[in-house]
């Protein structure tokens, strides 16, 4: 398969080491230092489900859209979402990238990522990715997986066939990191929506580990309050989810989910001790504006935005 990854953090590197190693053409949009260095040095994946080495003449890297000249199968989208808007519009205005069969697959955190790419293409070809793995970069292009709870999770949220990606999926799948085709996406992204609104924001504030955040009765409070919020929201909007409220989640929550990631430190922690944008608008602030169109009062959720809000505006 031809496949395309624009986004070179944690995950889009993870990504492109792992499918090149199971034999995929794979090719990067990089930027800047990144492109430099993994047109030079390749990519690598380290930690969790054994260690992969690509070396530059087996992954290609491109700095421009345009400069690409081929189709792909799949274009796989890891970036921020804050750059969901430039990615749609330029991947629009570059129509030699799609062939009929082409596939985008969005793999990132939040939910609503979807509106910049149905702008400018059909919906039957826009799908997701559910990930619930932990990523840290090591290097411009090495990925390491410390964590991991549950499958890498591919589908459409418009009804569409699961089919499209069962390629996509096995190739993640026979690469070491665990992998399936779904027709329960929005379940499963509200999944991830639990747990990251609950968990990245605040581990961020408190500069901790998930793990952490379950040894002060003040912060489980906390977190008890963000799922029940987040619970109301879903409700009222009529979402899928795979719990019936917020007491059978949190047995899960804390039986399981956070034991299985105890040491990892959020993506939103790491971006605020870079000093860059969090992704927190299509999180903790997804939950608040969805409240606000239901009359639903998400007064944690609040909180905790306007926190996260307040650290980068001290960048």
């Amino acid at each position: 398969m031809k496949i395309l990854i624009i986004g070179t953090g944690a995950i889009g590197v993870a990504l492109a080491a792992s499918l090149a190693e199971v034999g995929e053409e794979v090719s990067l949009i990089a930027r800047g230092d990144t492109y430099r260095y993994i047109s030079e040095k390749g990519v690598a994946r380290r930690g969790l489900f054994g260690d992969v080495d690509i070396s530059a003449d087996r992954i290609r890297t491109f700095c421009d859209y345009s400069a690409i000249k081929e189709s792909f199968d799949y274009i796989i989208i890891t970036t921020k979402s804050l750059a969901n808007e430039e990615v749609a519009k330029k991947l629009s205005g570059n129509g030699q990238l799609f062939s009929e069969s082409t596939r985008i697959v969005i793999g990132q955190n939040g939910w609503g990522n979807t509106a910049s790419y149905e702008k400018y293409f059909d919906r039957k070809i826009i799908y997701n990715a559910r990930i619930i793995t932990g990523f840290a970069r090591l290097n411009p292009g090495t990925s390491n997986i410390t964590v991991h709870t549950a499958p890498v999770l591919i589908g459409s949220l418009f009804g569409e066939c699961k089919e499209a990606v069962e390629p996509l999926a096995a190739a993640i799948n026979s690469s070491g990191i665990p992998s399936q085709a779904s027709e329960e996406l929005e379940e499963a992204l509200w999944a991830k929506m639990l747990y990251n609104t609950t968990l990245n924001p605040l581990g961020a504030i408190l500069g901790c580990a998930y793990g952490k955040l379950t040894e002060s009765e003040y912060s489980v409070k906390i977190m008890n309050q963000l799922i029940e919020e987040t619970f109301a929201v879903i409700k009222a909007c009529g979402f899928k989810c795979y719990w019936k409220d917020a007491a059978e989640y949190e047995e899960l929550f804390y039986g399981k989910l956070i034991p299985d990631t105890y040491g990892h430190r959020s993506s939103t922690l790491q971006d605020i001790e870079k000093k860059i944008p969090t992704e927190i608008d299509t999180l903790n602030g997804c939950i608040i504006r969805l409240g606000k169109e239901k009359s639903i009062a998400t007064p944690a959720h609040s909180l905790i935005y306007n926190l996260i809000k307040s650290i980068e505006a001290g960048y």
